[in-house]
């Protein structure tokens, strides 16, 4: 699982009302400002990194385009 950081606690609200509406990814709260998400199929370990990477950068610049100051920090998880 990858643990994603953020820059608030709005922008955590936000990242997990998105991840839980999305049936392909599973996130569980860490903290006020931490999720844990994995990515949900058949994938080998680097392609389901690129591809979460991908949503989640996507996700920020969407947000970041509609005005709302959002910062997301990736970790992959031990």
């Amino acid at each position: 699982m990858t643990i994603v950081k953020t820059n608030s606690n709005a922008a955590t609200r936000l990242l997990l009302a998105y991840l839980t509406a999305v049936s392909d990814i599973a996130v569980e709260p860490v903290g006020s400002r931490e999720v844990r998400v994995s990515l949900l199929g058949s994938y080998r370990e680097d392609a389901m990194r690129l591809a979460l990477y991908l949503r989640l950068r996507a996700w920020e610049a969407a947000r970041r385009a509609e005005g709302v100051d959002v910062k997301l920090e990736l970790d992959a998880a031990s």
